[in-house]
């Protein structure tokens, strides 16, 4: 079997069903059984820790990714994992949460909201026996806005102004002159993607001979699902063909704008096919095979602290959906060429020093 360098020879693989409190175990030592196998539940240790805010994990989004990469990774190497779910919407949530991940044996510990990053600051600092994975953005003090990575701590960051260009590029050249661009939040993901999309937007513009619109917002309040409904509502009827919803947390309710309007949506982070057929592609990101990698480099004491590992087209750690995608237009060729010419440098999707839209100089693009 495969023999892990780290100091526990024993290793509990975990079937867990959401957080109920019965778990099918199975201890494995060289193909033979252990007492272990009997151990209540209080007394096992879980090597890998998922840690979560308060909303669902297994909700088809980033965490449900994330979870079951690591179920398939500690499935196949033999190595107990739990998530963990903090309580509410705080950082001292957040702490405890993390705090309870370790307290029950984790080694490695994964975050995966962004809204952490400020947890995981103090966190990596006062466990630094403890490996950290942050799912982007990079842990930061709250205080002073500065980042700090420490050597026990892989942050972990995708170019979602790539994966917005590519959804842009496809929109127009699947045939939609009027789109919308609904972003979550104002963070400099959400920006990115939105950036992107215009962009690449603006270039199929040019390459079809086409007019394009942009209606363009951000949300006050992600939580607040009938304002996000709203807001897509208000695109569809003024003309809008296809929204971006650029943002985990608001894809569901700018998806039933869609199905009420008879509109289309591209959804982001995640392939969101599976909520609706009028979801025609997402812009994704690689969590599954970036986070599995991590946690090889994990247990062969490897592991990249102290860095930020960046994934783009050029290591296809972004791209759009397209086995699940409804797209008419758009060819296979089409995609490779622009995907080549993103990974390549040939196309550059510099979002950093652009503040708004206005700084976004458009030929064949107008923005509302």
């Amino acid at each position: 079997m495969f023999r892990m360098k780290k100091s526990i020879m024993q290793r509990i693989v975990v079937l867990i069903v959401g957080c109920a409190a019965a778990f099918a175990m199975t201890a494995v030592l060289g193909g033979c059984a252990s007492e272990e196998d009997a151990l209540p539940e209080e007394n096992v240790k879980y090597e890998i820790a998922l840690v979560t805010d308060d909303s669902l994990v297994m909700d088809g989004g980033h965490s449900e990714t994330a979870w079951n990469a690591i179920t398939e990774f500690g499935g196949t190497h033999g190595i107990s994992h739990k998530y963990y779910k903090a309580t509410e919407q705080t950082d001292a949530a957040f702490k405890d949460a993390i705090k309870t991940a370790i307290n029950k044996g984790a080694k490695v510990v994964i975050v995966d909201n962004s809204n952490m990053a400020e947890a995981v600051f103090e966190m990596q600092e006062v466990y630094p026996e403890i490996d950290f994975i942050l799912m982007d953005p990079d842990p930061y003090d709250p205080d002073n806005g500065n980042i700090l990575i420490s050597k026990n701590t892989a942050a972990v960051a995708f170019d979602s102004g790539q994966a917005g260009y590519l959804a842009g590029y496809a929109a127009v050249v699947d045939g939609s002159t009027k789109l919308g661009f609904i972003g979550q939040d104002m963070s400099e993901e959400i920006r990115a993607f939105g950036y992107g999309y215009i962009m690449g937007a603006e270039r199929a513009s040019g390459e079809v001979g086409e007019e394009t619109t942009m209606n363009y917002r951000y949300c006050k309040d992600p939580s607040d699902r009938d304002a996000v409904h709203k807001a897509a509502q208000e695109m569809y009827e003024s003309g809008v063909e296809v929204v971006f919803a650029g943002g985990n947390d608001i894809q569901e309710a700018v998806i039933e704008a869609a199905e009420a309007a008879d509109g289309k949506v591209i959804g982001s982070i995640t392939d969101q096919s599976g909520k609706s057929d009028k979801v025609i592609t997402s812009a994704v990101y690689g969590i599954r095979e970036a986070l599995k990698g991590l946690l090889e480099q994990y247990v062969d004491e490897s592991f990249p602290g102290g860095d930020v590992s960046r994934f783009d087209a050029h290591n296809e750690g972004i791209g759009l959906e397209l086995k699940n995608n409804k797209l008419s237009n758009l060819t296979q060729k089409q995609y490779d060429e622009i995907y080549e010419a993103l990974a390549n440098g040939d196309i550059k999707v510099n979002t950093e020093n652009i503040n708004s839209v206005k700084d976004i100089i458009t030929v064949n693009l107008t923005v509302n």
